[in-house]
């Protein structure tokens, strides 16, 4: 039987890394507490029900990540129903009038925002998402906290699942949880070897195009071979643009610049914004796993978060991958002998077998 010499601290370092699963239940319970505490329906008290059940599976990360995660996703379903006081569905919702009309939906100040006059700034299939609305941006969260545990990333889950910050701002009316499932899923499958995954990233692309952001370095990492899929389906559910007008989109994305008087979530230097263009041409010669989402994740802040105004649901798109190459580095570095394999080039397209 193999066992570690004390000499070399390793038993004492990985005794370490066995303490997570109890700080991830920990801070769940504590974040889930405010949480139900601040929610306007008792039903959300069930959700400390993970507690005891994780308790007893805390030598299994990834059970026990998968009872948090139903219990953050408890915490949402809790607040189904409850009105919106964010307007980003609100606003795809009332995209479709025009789309009925046989117009375009961009370049237009819609009534329905908070302060009213807000344009539709995204994707063509934002409006068939936005009518299922809050239960779809619900399930895609619950689908995230799903993934991460299935990643045995349990502190993320926790933080993610609990906190009641995220819970009240994925049951707001924000339309960010979707795409940012969609991307989660997506490089987690090309992670695995699918094309498959850049597909969804096109699909989740179509409904915010910030997703796009992963674009330079997914052709980086994978050559055509995902180059394909992620531009047909970027192409066809982009197809619309054609009669609504480029133009017009374009004048929707600058006025929902301004309708923001005042700088928030963001260092408002947009200036500063072209350095993404020297940072996608570096993405494209990446060629792990690792280094191509943290490539994407770069764009995607330097893009957004350097501008004038930005959604906080847009941590909500970067955190889960930020949390599982976390978590991993981690656990990694603790026990050398975890079984979580450091990333390599994409094998549909570098693969020396």
């Amino acid at each position: 039987m193999r066992t570690r010499s004390p000499l070399t601290g390793q038993g004492s370092r990985v005794r370490g890394w066995v303490a997570a699963p109890e700080l991830a239940i920990l801070l769940y319970a504590l974040l889930a507490l405010d949480a139900a505490r601040s929610a306007e329906r008792p039903v959300a008290w069930l959700a400390l029900a993970a507690v005891p059940v994780a308790l007893l599976l805390r030598r299994r990360p990834v059970a026990l990540g998968v009872v948090l995660a139903l219990g953050g996703a408890w915490l949402r379903i809790a607040a189904l129903g409850i009105p919106e006081t964010c307007d980003q569905l609100a606003v795809s919702r009332a995209a479709l009038g025009p789309i009925l009309a046989g117009g375009s939906p961009w370049g237009i100040g819609y009534a329905a925002s908070v302060p009213p006059g807000a344009p539709f700034p995204y994707g063509p299939l934002a409006v068939p998402a936005a009518l299922i609305g809050v239960p779809l941006e619900v399930a895609a969260m619950a689908g995230i906290l799903l993934l991460l545990a299935r990643e045995r990333a349990v502190l993320s889950v926790a933080l993610l699942g609990g906190w009641v910050g995220w819970v009240e701002l994925g049951t707001c009316g924000i339309n960010d949880q979707l795409p940012a499932f969609l991307l989660l899923a997506g490089l987690l499958l090309v992670e695995r070897g699918r094309r498959s995954g850049a597909l969804l990233v096109g699909v989740g692309a179509a409904i915010k195009p910030y997703l796009l952001a992963w674009a330079p370095p997914l052709l980086g990492f994978g050559g055509v071979a995902l180059a394909v899929p992620l531009l047909t389906a970027t192409i066809l559910l982009w197809l619309p643009i054609l009669s609504w007008g480029p133009a017009r989109f374009l004048a929707s994305v600058e006025m929902a610049r301004a309708i923001h008087p005042v700088s928030e979530n963001a260092l408002n230097v947009p200036v500063l914004r072209i350095v993404a263009l020297p940072a996608a041409v570096l993405a494209l010669r990446v060629r792990t796993w690792e280094t191509m989402v943290v490539a994407g994740c770069a764009i995607f802040a330097i893009v957004l978060f350097l501008d004038h105004w930005a959604s906080f649901g847009y941590w909500l798109v970067v955190l889960p991958l930020l949390g599982i190459l976390g978590e991993r580095r981690l656990r990694r570095t603790v026990d050398p002998s975890d079984g979580t394999a450091p990333s390599v080039p994409y094998r549909g397209t570098r693969s020396s077998r």
